[in-house]
């Protein structure tokens, strides 16, 4: 087969022929072109291997392109293809050095006002002050107490009253100004106690702090006793009210103890009674470092003092371990003085003991 015909002009020719004198025949490269020249003709034939070449043709080869050339200058930058992918998240790079504190802001409105906190402690009282100049002198008084007895006095809500002269069993003087005309009568002591409920023990005072305080009432009788609507009163001698109150229920066997655990006034004086809560009935009462004789309970008036008063000397010790009790245990002769003492052994719940 033969390839194309090629013309080359002498020069040229003479150029190739000594260019491929180092060909061997039958031998092509890749990238080179081989030609079979007659002797004495300008042509070649391109053929595709140099065993296609005649005996009496010459083989000439050249590479197809020359060597590489310089790179040439970078040309203009292609448009940004499209993103990637978002990659995987990389690790958390350590913490940065803190920064400079920034400048003061300014200052924000004030808050609302927080609650009042609780009042702190008395003060010292201060020293006192000078004396003022005397006043001018007065009306004669009364030539005696008794001579008081029935003038005009002025009641605690500004009426207009009679002042009445009250000497007690324990030969103490109160002066009542009582409203109207001549002053009623005291209340009476209270009747025999038809109940046999009594209030038997009290300990209203302890060493140390006052905590621990109970009063005792017992059943003197020989059948079993209801008390369903009976109170325990405590009464405050200062005004003669009701400062605290134990509603009793169910029932009390006959000799037996019932303890209330209450904590009473430390006295002078101060009272405690036992009332039904129905009929009114006063069951029992005492009077204790002083006379209650007006008690109110109730919206009623009440003598808590039976018989001659306990002697105010006789009371219950924050230094001594005790109580003040009915002794005899029980023992009830309507007559306070008598039928209560201090003990040094407290009994709540069962029978009182002298002791010392």
């Amino acid at each position: 087969m033969y390839g194309r015909a090629i013309v080359i002009a002498g020069v040229t020719a003479i150029a190739f022929a000594s260019a491929t004198a180092f060909a061997g025949a039958g031998a092509k490269a890749d990238g080179v072109i081989v030609g079979c020249q007659k002797p004495g003709k300008g042509f070649l034939r391109v053929v595709q291997d140099a065993s296609d070449c005649r005996k009496n043709e010459r083989i000439v080869t050249w590479n197809e392109r020359g060597p590489v050339g310089p790179q040439g200058p970078a040309g203009p930058a292609g448009a940004p293809g499209p993103a990637g992918l978002q990659g995987p998240k990389g690790d958390t790079g350590a913490a940065g050095a803190v920064g400079p504190a920034g400048p003061i802001g300014p200052t924000g409105a004030a808050g609302a006002a927080g609650p009042a906190g609780q009042a702190g402690p008395a003060g010292p009282a201060g020293p006192a002050g000078a004396q003022g100049p005397a006043g001018p002198q007065g009306p004669a008084g009364a030539a005696s107490l008794g001579a008081l007895d029935g003038s005009a006095c002025t009641r605690s809500d500004g009426a207009a009253g009679t002042l009445d002269v009250v000497v007690t069993s324990a030969n103490l003087i109160e002066l009542r100004c009582v409203a109207g005309g001549s002053p009623p009568p005291p209340p009476p002591p209270p009747p025999p106690p038809t109940s046999t409920l009594v209030i038997n023990e009290i300990d209203y005072d302890q060493v140390g702090a006052d905590t621990g305080g109970f009063v005792e009432i017992a059943n003197k009788g020989t059948s079993a006793a209801t008390l369903d609507g009976i109170a325990l009163v405590l009464v405050n001698g200062g005004d003669g009210a009701e400062y605290a109150r134990v509603p009793l229920t169910g029932s009390l066997a006959a000799g037996a103890y019932l303890q209330v655990d209450i904590e009473a006034q430390n006295g002078a004086p101060d009272g405690v009674a036992l009332i039904d809560t129905g009929s009114k009935a006063l069951l029992d009462a005492f009077s204790y470092e002083g006379e209650i004789t007006a008690a109110t309970i109730d919206g009623q008036a009440y003598n808590l003092v039976e018989g001659t008063a306990l002697a105010a000397t006789v009371a219950d010790s924050n230094t001594v371990d005790g109580s003040l009790s009915r002794i005899p245990d029980k023992q009830d002769t309507n007559n306070a003085s008598s039928d209560w003492a201090f003990t040094q052994t407290k009994t709540p719940g069962a029978a009182n003991v002298a002791a010392p």
